[in-house]
């Protein structure tokens, strides 16, 4: 397994070190109190449970060791001397517009004036043409950007994430999202269960007893915690826009990525086949391809 930072694998080691400690709680304190009185339900919850905990490994791992995708190396040989200088030059201008319209809404005062020049030049319509890393020294498609963390383009952009220590981007934001559900669906059970039998006549005492209330507590932080971001990238990806791009103001009022139907925008990213919205397959293990409709793979 490649880690993209080092110091990220202590992330990963806390949220296995989380997944982990609630399985063996409701698995091995929760579960044999309450099959006493409901055997066969309960053996069938400990089925169910241990399933939705493979689900949550294999969208982690996914997450964590594919790629979120990168442009190609000799990308910019394809391109002649004069087209490579104006897009060096078009990006040159895009930056320096962003950072300027940055540090207006930072101050809050319009000190910084915007010259005519800058005022014709369209963002939006540059974000739908390649520009350049001087970074990386190579062309980058559309939506594509440099992540400081990884040193490295990633198309379709989202975000950085140091609890996968990988960044998602286009290949990979399906298995995040994924891992994100299958986590809510765990936590949301053991919250629900041990909270009713807590709260009931339980016959939970001891160890047994104060473990089962701490990781429904832990359960309840993480539901909310993590309700709240699945909330966030489904909105965005409805709407066909990233993380990198939500805080780009001229997005807010003219995207031109998002498509007529919302079913397409998710397709974008978890694919045409409704099979992959479901498991985190990767199109190595299938032989149906998933198609991205922005951007050749």
């Amino acid at each position: 397994m490649k880690f993209q930072n080092p110091k990220g694998i202590l992330s990963v080691i806390f949220v296995y070190a989380i997944i982990l400690s609630e399985y063996y709680v409701f698995v091995f304190h929760y579960l044999p109190y309450r099959y006493i009185n409901n055997s066969g339900s309960t053996i069938l919850i400990g089925i169910e449970f241990t399933l939705i905990y493979i689900m949550i490994h294999w969208a982690y791992i996914q997450a964590q060791i594919q790629s979120p995708g990168h442009p190609s190396p000799d990308l910019a040989k394809n391109y002649q001397e004069q087209t490579l200088e104006e897009i060096k030059n078009r990006t040159k201008k895009h930056s320096e517009i962003i950072q300027k319209k940055r540090k207006q809404k930072l101050m809050k005062k319009y000190e910084l004036a915007i010259d005519e020049e800058d005022e014709i030049f369209d963002i939006i319509q540059a974000m739908q043409l390649d520009s350049y890393c001087f970074k990386c020294k190579n062309v980058k498609q559309p939506r594509t950007h440099h992540c400081k963390e990884c040193n490295k383009c990633i198309l379709r952009m989202d975000h950085h994430c140091p609890w996968v220590n990988n960044c998602i981007g286009l290949k990979n934001h399906r298995f995040f999202c994924q891992f994100i559900i299958y986590a809510l669906l765990c936590m949301s059970q053991c919250f629900i269960f041990i909270t009713i039998d807590l709260f009931g006549d339980t016959q939970l005492k001891g160890d047994s007893k104060f473990l089962c209330q701490m990781c429904a507590l832990t359960c309840l932080l993480l539901c909310l915690s993590m309700g709240t971001l699945l909330a966030f990238h489904l909105y965005h990806i409805s709407k066909n826009v990233t993380t990198v791009e939500f805080h780009i103001e001229e997005m807010k009022t003219d995207n031109p990525f998002s498509k007529s139907k919302i079913i397409d925008n998710f397709k974008e990213l978890f694919g045409t086949e409704y099979i992959y919205w479901i498991l985190p397959l990767t199109e190595k293990e299938s032989k149906i391809k998933i198609k991205h409709d922005s951007f050749e793979l």
